[in-house]
């Protein structure tokens, strides 16, 4: 999710984790989700279902109105059509609520179309099951993407990949040294992601075996993040798809550049240049200052259209490589998150070069870019739609206004403007009624431009919004989430909002709890570090935020054992709960969680020193081994 559940410390102590983050983690692609209200739909459906009739007599309408709600047709009675349509609304955790309605219902999640919203993780806790399950043949789990989590090399393992093979797709690795047991079982694989995988089986205490890449004939995908991996391994993994070797075509790489791999890199760039629609390179030291090869490696990525470029790239490589990709490539995406060399005149000549075709910018830690790049945002301008600057301290918000919008701008939807300080008041809200389409915004830590007349803007002009981030805003008191000024916009109004971080908003109380926050949508809530909230505010939460999935309330000093029965009795869709640092906890709270939370699969509860945690997290072990993380 997209709210910061499980970050710790100052905004000015997170900043090189918040960055790492970013430039560690695994190529992914977040399907857009789409929220609706299903009433209309389903009163279309009725009128479709319905037969022709002629109109009603008066004795009709009598009789109908004795009647009232009898003819309505039952859901049930809807075909198979009309269910897909409106079950392509809901997010991959509704389907699975869905699916244990009924047989019926079961059967129409289990179709391809949504089954590959999600993907089968196993585990040690979960591979038995698994291997049962798939072996009885009535199996009812699509395995065509699989992550295996948390595993060591073993025999059933091996046996269980032996059975399901041949439906992988798609598959992840993480923190799973198992290539062993990989070799020979996935002949259909197309993309395979290692993430954060080390390079030592720790049960055996012996090196991981190389995994043959040449085994994976139909293979488009290859997505090393390298954090863990033994530089020698990846090495050869990268050598074996060099096309004298493999005959796969890789439409998408992510890969770390170091300086014994550069050469073995641009062979592979080269040899599948032509066919590669994705490139994420990473580069954990400096290139030399010779970019001939790289040149040569993207001047024929005539299908590009993602682009990361991402780590320590000086400004001669980044400007050749920028430059040498076609004019013709489609760029979509273009991010280059700490490029701390990009200037303001490289980027007017990105803007320039795929202004038609631009949709998706990062730019977060490009710390020479300032209120020079006008030009550049003014040319992008009504067609970009996600745009991040976070961290970009030289932006002021009269430039950011004038670049986005000096008239109302319809198509941006994704705003990420974190930690730039120079934003003021006045510019934020003006900018804020000129961008009306947003879906995410996030303003973390800009504390002069977010105050009660900024949130008054957002909820009166910024309707559509779904995912809201206001953290460490302290200027933000119940009058910005209740109403302010004469005529006042409660956040209530944003009746689509998923997520909300109020992490650090110090000056909210339980007041915004009963009052303002009346979302019967919102998934995820971050309450970190309010310390005005008391237990009356939690009661009201779980009534007014029915559907909350995920919630922290780190660091709220009033939180109680009661105070999270409170929680996970009333809020049955609870997922992910943080409880870190809520010193008046005790080992009741866990027996709580585990009487009433029945779908929490995330705990995170450190630095609790009321709270034995060796015995807490054997008693999670034992009665809740299915947990998939618990932080004590």
């Amino acid at each position: 999710m997209g709210n910061s559940l499980i970050t710790s410390g100052k905004p000015s102590q997170r900043r090189e984790k918040r960055l790492f983050e970013r430039l560690s983690c695994s190529y992914a692609q977040t399907p857009n989700r789409m929220e609706l209200n299903l009433n209309p739909l389903l009163a279309i459906a009725r009128s479709i279902a319905a037969p022709p009739t002629p109109p009603p007599t008066p004795e009709k309408l009598d009789s109908d109105k004795d009647k009232e709600g009898s003819s309505k047709a039952a859901i049930e009675l809807l075909p198979n059509e009309m269910w897909l349509e409106i079950m392509s609304y809901l997010s991959y955790n509704d389907l699975l609520q869905l699916r244990m309605v009924s047989w019926r219902c079961r059967d129409l999640v289990h179709r391809r179309r949504f089954m590959e919203k999600g993907k089968v993780i196993v585990t040690q806790h979960n591979l038995e099951a698994i291997h049962k399950h798939a072996k009885g043949g009535n199996c009812y789990l699509s395995f065509e993407r699989i992550e295996l989590r948390n595993l060591r090399q073993c025999r059933q393992l091996e046996n269980f990949l032996r059975l399901v093979g041949h439906e992988v797709k798609h598959l992840q690795v993480r923190h799973a040294p198992v290539f062993r047991n990989l070799d020979g079982k996935l002949p259909n694989l197309k993309v395979l992601t290692i993430a954060t995988t080390m390079s030592m089986d720790d049960q055996h205490l012996a090196a991981m075996d190389d995994l043959d890449m040449k085994q994976f004939s139909h293979l488009v995908g290859f997505e090393c993040d390298g954090v863990s991996l033994d530089a020698v391994l990846k090495m050869r993994m990268l050598l074996q798809l060099r096309r004298t070797e493999n005959k796969v075509q890789l439409r998408h790489l992510q890969f770390e550049f170091r300086r014994n791999n550069e050469n073995a890199l641009l062979d592979v760039l080269q040899d599948h240049a032509e066919t590669l629609v994705c490139v994420n390179l990473f580069f954990s030291c400096s290139p030399g200052i010779d970019t001939r090869e790289w040149c040569r490696a993207f001047e024929n990525m005539h299908n590009l259209r993602t682009l990361k470029l991402s780590g320590n790239c000086h400004l001669v490589l980044l400007e050749a490589v920028l430059r040498a990709v076609p004019e013709s490539a489609p760029i979509r995406q273009l991010d280059l998150t700490g490029m701390l060399s990009l200037t303001n005149e490289l980027l007017l000549y990105v803007a320039g070069k795929w202004q038609s075709t631009l949709k998706v910018l990062d730019l977060m830690f490009c710390v020479q870019l300032n209120a020079n790049c006008i030009d550049a945002l003014r040319q992008l301008s009504g067609r970009l739609e996600a745009l991040t600057m976070a961290y970009c301290r030289e932006l002021t918000g009269t430039g950011l206004l004038q670049g986005l919008a000096g008239d109302i701008n319809y198509s941006l939807q994704e705003l990420h403007l974190e930690e730039t300080i120079f934003l003021d008041e006045s510019s934020m809200c003006q900018l804020l009624e000129r961008l009306p389409n947003l879906r995410r915004l996030s303003l973390d830590n800009c504390r002069q431009a977010v105050t009660d007349r900024t949130m008054a803007t957002i909820c009166q002009y910024q309707t559509r919004l779904r995912n809201l981030n206001i953290e460490y805003c302290m200027k933000i008191t119940d009058q910005g989430l209740m109403g302010y000024g004469d005529t006042p916009y409660p956040i209530s109004r944003l009746r689509g909002l998923k997520e909300l971080n109020l992490r650090g908003c110090r000056n909210v109380t339980d007041s915004s709890l009963m009052v303002g926050l009346k979302l019967p949508e919102l998934r995820a809530l971050s309450l970190g570090y309010c310390n005005r909230l008391t237990s009356e505010g939690f009661e009201a939460l779980t009534q007014n935020c029915p559907s909350l999935e995920a919630l922290c309330v780190s660091s709220c000093m009033a939180v109680d054992d009661e105070t999270v029965l409170n929680i996970v009795s009333n809020l049955k869709r609870l997922r992910v709960l943080n409880l870190s640092n809520c010193t008046k906890l005790t080992l009741q709270s866990i027996h709580h969680i585990l009487a009433h939370g029945h779908n929490l699969v995330q705990l995170i509860a450190c630095s609790i020193d009321g709270m034995d945690h060796e015995q807490a997290q054997r008693i999670l072990e034992s009665q809740r081994p299915q947990m998939k993380q618990v932080l004590l």
